[in-house]
């Protein structure tokens, strides 16, 4: 049997302060700038789930698999400029960036640097 008690579960919420009390502007949802980085032609990526949880049942292979980066989609992204500010929408320049390659989508002639 089941018991009836049930403690009360606190749900998360990751919504967007619509106004803040001090200066009335839009706040930027923390767990987005942590989770989540944005590329400078506007996708968002973002590691594998699970990537640094129980690593010692994991095999070698899905470690190393675990490391890689997965894009999200245009729906997602969306989402995602929708829950940052513009501090956080504008390209970051770091120093031995780690996605430079990535930052640039020479497949498409409109956004690529280099002529075909």
């Amino acid at each position: 049997l089941l018991s009836c008690r049930t403690t009360p579960s606190l749900q998360q919420t990751r919504s967007v302060t619509k106004w803040s009390l001090k200066k009335g502007k839009r706040k930027t949802v923390k767990a987005v700038v942590s989770r989540f980085y944005r590329l400078g032609w506007g996708a968002w990526i973002r590691p594998m789930v699970g990537h640094s949880k129980r690593h010692w049942s994991k095999t070698a292979k899905r470690k190393i698999r675990g490391e890689k980066h997965v894009f999200c989609n245009a729906t997602q992204s969306t989402l995602l400029d929708k829950m940052v500010t513009k501090y956080w929408r504008k390209r970051r320049f770091y120093v031995d960036d780690m996605y430079e390659s990535y930052h640039q989508r020479e497949e498409y002639p409109s956004s690529a640097v280099k002529p075909h």
